[in-house]
């Protein structure tokens, strides 16, 4: 009897999913959709895929290490590091149009594995505090110069 009990409890979350008395997630119904699918799935095209979002996620992480690496030059001159910083937001004079700025470090690479994905953001995080620390730098200058004034 207690085998029979403890067999039917083991087993009750399964029986529940089946009939559904659970809401299932919306990645539950997109790995059952994926699993029932009746058409072939082009594995190779998904492989394809999966590369380019890697290559893509490379080419940013080596483009944002060579900016952190110019960041970090002292021998800059403000207006250099103004532009360079400028160039990198995608800020342009008025009237010229290149298209939108990136957002997200993560756009079109959502799909690159976990590590990569957090050495991305780590390394965005650390350009992100170098212009926070120009920016903070920049006014306190100008607040010590506004006092001597």
């Amino acid at each position: 009897l207690l085998s029979t009990v403890t067999g039917v409890h083991k087993y009750k979350w399964l029986k529940q999913n089946v009939q559904g008395l659970y809401p299932q997630s919306a990645l539950l119904n997109t790995i059952v959709e994926f699993a029932l699918k009746e058409e072939p799935v082009d594995v190779e095209k998904m492989r394809k895929c999966l590369l380019k979002q890697l290559e893509r996620a490379e080419v940013r992480l080596e483009g944002i290490d060579t900016i952190l690496k110019l960041a970090a030059k002292n021998f800059l001159l403000p207006s250099v590091q103004y532009a360079m910083f400028c160039g990198w937001q995608r800020l342009i004079p008025e009237g010229a149009n290149i298209g939108e700025p990136l957002t997200d470090c993560l756009k079109d690479v959502d799909l690159i594995p976990p590590f990569n994905r957090m050495l991305l953001e780590v390394t965005f995080g650390k350009l992100y505090a170098w212009a926070i620390q120009n920016v903070r730098n920049i006014l306190l200058d100008a607040n010590a110069k506004f006092k001597e004034l």
